[in-house]
């Protein structure tokens, strides 16, 4: 069951920041279609309710919250364009650092051994704790204090094991994970799904998942579990396995079958289960080339990062708004399976990034390609919840995970490389690049826009909103 803020014990900061950055967007932006953001309330979660009760002691205009029909919003003429299309969107300066923010140190979660699940060999599965997860709306991202940046005052970091794993904060909460790696993954449940930390935006890349244990096809087996991997959007339920919506390409163990929007398709004709290795090859046009085939789309990438430090059990996190499943897409999920699947796949096609694809491999050998025309995810593809005033940026970690899900004692492994049990040989010297690399590229980019938002504000010109 997902925990709200309040149980989590989060402070109020960063939902106080967030309000403040609603009524800057409110402000900046204009207000959107108002019955697409009454659609989207009501939704039942602790953070809505939470938002309700700040925006009420502070006046804060944020839109339907409390479930009355929102008001309308006046654009400006500087309003023409949407928040993602403005090009230099406002920053938000941070408020001054309370008391042991410069001396917080980030730590991994607590590790709680799972005894419903069988070790494999000596490595136990945990469960882990002491750390919030991401839930519908919001993400958390481990930071720190620096007096390094003046301006931007936090910077995001990291927590042990340092390298390609799990992101601890984007796995579901009945996820279990191994310690010494966070590669492994299994779970005592039905599907749980946990994604990795890395993301693939353009380029082509290649990781393997080493599947440890899964009945497979053997129906006989009842305690193996089940697996399915694939790359998924943060958009995906961590809740249900890979290819059940639209954000994520997915195949599964029992069948081989390819998995999209819960629609499975014959691909491999044959199942994997315990021991084999399946490779998973990505490729995706450039960030310029994805820019100019979107037509609504700006012509330039400009990362923005709305995020906040906020207080967790005595660590610092930035909390900022996530993205969320669109309607047309969640309306393709609920049609029958009597409906046209040629239809569908027309319209997906049409929408998809030309030159993008999956391939699929078994033990070393090419499958074949599994998907094709990839939903793009750069703006305004990716968006958050709007009533909750989030807006339609690109925050540089927009893309494709590695995911993996696993099914009532299933596990499986990441492995991102560089060495791969069996990388297919038609992909050597070329320019496919194990998912490894993008663990160091992030962060340097991380570093190049946190450069870069400090010199932002310092320019007198640059819009920027105060805390």
């Amino acid at each position: 069951m997902e925990e709200s803020t309040s149980d989590h014990g989060l402070e109020s900061s960063g939902l106080d920041a967030l309000l403040q950055l609603s009524q800057a967007a409110v402000s900046i932006s204009g207000g959107g279609d108002d019955e697409k953001e009454e659609e989207s309330i009501n939704m039942g979660d602790s953070s809505t309710k939470q938002l309700s009760s700040a925006s009420s002691s502070r006046d804060v205009e944020i839109g339907s919250i409390k479930g009355e029909r929102p008001r309308k919003k006046i654009k400006s003429e500087s309003e023409s364009l949407p928040s993602w299309q403005v090009s230099s969107p406002f920053r938000v300066r941070m408020p001054a650092y309370k008391p042991g923010d410069l001396t917080a140190k980030p730590r991994p979660p607590a590790f709680v051994i799972n005894t419903q699940v069988s070790p494999l060999g000596d490595i136990y599965l945990c469960a882990t704790d002491d750390h919030p997860f991401n839930r519908r709306g919001f993400r958390y991202i481990p930071c720190e204090a620096t007096l390094d940046l003046p301006n931007i005052m936090y910077r995001q970091t990291d927590i042990p094991p340092f390298g390609p794993r799990v992101n601890y904060e984007d796995m579901s909460m009945q996820a279990l994970v191994d310690v010494s790696t966070g590669t492994i993954v299994s779970t005592d449940k039905g599907f749980r799904t946990a994604r990795a930390n890395v993301c693939a935006r353009e380029g082509q890349w290649f990781w393997e998942c080493r599947i440890l244990r899964s009945a497979g096809a053997n129906k006989e087996n009842n305690h193996d579990g089940h697996i399915r991997i694939g790359w998924t959007r943060r958009e995906a339920s961590l809740e249900m396995p890979v290819g059940s919506d639209a954000y994520g390409y997915g195949v599964r163990d029992v069948t081989g079958q390819k998995m999209h929007i819960s629609r499975g398709s014959e691909f491999m004709n044959e199942a994997f289960q315990t021991g084999d290795v399946i490779g998973l090859h990505i490729s995706l046009p450039t960030i310029a080339e994805q820019l100019n085939d979107q037509p609504l789309s700006p012509k330039i990438s400009n990362v923005v990062r709305d995020r906040f430090p906020i207080r967790y059990k005595n660590q610092l996190y930035f909390e900022q708004f996530e993205c969320v499943p669109a309607k047309e897409f969640q309306d393709m999920l609920n049609q029958s399976s009597i409906d046209d699947p040629a239809a569908r796949e027309k319209i997906l096609k049409q929408k998809g990034l030309p030159n993008s694809y999956i391939k699929v491999y078994k033990n070393g050998k090419l499958v074949g390609t599994a998907f094709d025309s990839l939903l793009p995810f750069l703006p305004p593809h990716s968006k958050p919840l709007a009533n909750l005033g989030g807006r339609t940026i690109d925050d540089g970690f927009l893309g494709y995970y590695p995911t993996i899900s696993v099914f009532q004692g299933g596990a499986a492994q990441f492995n991102f490389g560089p060495d791969f049990d069996c990388f297919p040989s038609d992909l050597r010297n070329t320019n496919v690049r194990p998912m490894c690399d993008r663990y160091v590229e992030q962060i340097a980019e991380d570093v190049v826009w946190d450069v870069i938002d400090e010199a932002v504000f310092s320019v007198e010109a640059t819009p920027v909103i105060e805390l």
